[in-house]
């Protein structure tokens, strides 16, 4: 049966304002049962406010943070800080918002069975944040002061793109000494690196004319686009690990018998590291170069690439999960992205997908496994306790 708006409001109030939870599942499902769709800002501030509780209990200065660009753009941005023996951060970086929206009949934390749950953000991203703050608490727990400072980020808005918190992104990873993405667990295993992508929004101007009488005179906007676009597409290249998509095309009127006058298309570019990023951009560049093209970069997110000093501590988390859970896993590398992209740079330490495992994200099937919030806190503490 499908939960009345009245029933998610009171599951709301009681989850937010009574008691707090003490088990790890009462944890998620308290966070899982406000919707929190990253357009829904007063459901995204209202899991940031009870994060913000418990990371004060920890002993943390917490912040929330407004958009730079304004509270129309999103909810408010999470900062929380712990001091330890080196000044520089172990960063911690999660996501407040799901992709269901309060339209959704996805709504509730439904236990399947005594180790399996499903909700909107069971793992992406409430999981996470349970597994964060169980592993704190259990690392805080061991050390009278951490040996490297904490600081605890949670996106309003990572779905959409985390629009206006980019150079904030940028900024932090400068004092970090690593970045851990606690994103859902990958295959069981964990992320070393993501592409990035560059988004381009492309429109060609032509010229109307009727089909039959005044064929000659049109120019023909669509006709350019797609030529152009089966260009574009000649550039993907999988071993290099380089695609291109076009998401959406569209031009002219409504109808058979008139010269397309106009023609859009979106564009998205995946590439694995910075310099194949270069070359692809000058290349679709010089495609679109056409008086009558004009296009703009609407996203424009580095990849993060594995590197020397990162694959020491991949082989850390990896050789602790084993010995916690007993887990062979494997770190791969995704193509999708991420807000650990925006920390980019040269020689950063960045692990992601160090969250609980599940499956079916962004689907109205998605699901967690119960244990792995437990399991993957553990290792994670172990893992900070050898960093």
């Amino acid at each position: 049966m499908k939960p009345t708006n009245l029933v998610i409001f009171l599951l709301s109030v009681l989850t937010l304002t009574g008691a707090r939870a003490q088990s790890p599942e009462e944890r998620l499902r308290s966070l899982v049962n406000v919707n929190s769709g990253s357009e829904n800002h007063k459901g995204v501030n209202a899991i940031q406010e009870t994060y913000r509780s418990w990371l004060t209990d920890l002993g943390f200065k917490v912040d929330l943070v407004a958009n730079p660009e304004g509270e129309a753009k999103s909810g408010k941005l999470l900062l929380a800080t712990l001091a330890g023996e080196d000044p520089k951060y172990v960063t911690f970086v999660m996501h407040a918002d799901t992709v269901f929206e309060p339209k959704s009949a996805f709504q509730l934390f439904t236990k399947l069975d005594a180790t399996k749950a499903m909700g909107p953000g069971v793992i992406d991203n409430k999981g996470g944040l349970v597994v964060t703050y169980l592993a704190l608490k259990d690392y805080l727990a061991a050390q009278k002061k951490p040996k490297y400072s904490l600081r605890i980020v949670v996106s309003p808005s990572e779905e959409l793109g985390s629009t206006g918190f980019k150079e904030t992104f940028e900024k932090i990873s400068y004092d970090s000494f690593i970045v851990l993405g606690v994103e859902p667990a990958h295959e069981l295993g964990i992320v070393h690196s993501r592409k990035g992508n560059v988004w381009y929004e492309i429109t060609v101007k032509g010229k109307e004319a009727h089909a039959g009488r005044h064929h000659k005179d049109g120019v023909n906007a669509c006709h350019i686009l797609a030529t152009k676009v089966a260009e574009i597409q000649k550039l993907t290249d999988y071993a290099k690990e380089v695609t291109t998509s076009v998401g959406r095309m569209e031009g002219g009127q409504d109808k058979f018998n008139i010269v397309c006058g106009e023609a859009r298309a979106k564009l998205d570019v995946r590439t694995p590291s910075l310099d194949h990023r270069m070359r692809i951009m000058k290349k679709i560049e010089t495609i679109l170069k056409a008086p009558e093209i004009s296009y703009k970069v609407v996203d424009d997110t580095a990849p993060f690439k594995a590197n020397k000093a990162s694959m020491k501590y991949v082989d850390l988390y990896l050789q602790t999960l084993k010995e916690v859970e007993g887990t062979t896993a494997k770190a791969h590398a995704s193509g999708g992205v991420g807000d650990t992209n925006y920390f980019s740079r040269e020689g950063i330490v960045i692990l992601d997908g160090l969250g609980p495992v599940g499956e079916e994200i962004h689907t109205e099937n998605e699901h967690i496994l119960l244990p792995s919030l437990e399991s993957r806190a553990k290792v994670l503490s172990a893992f900070l306790k050898k960093i």
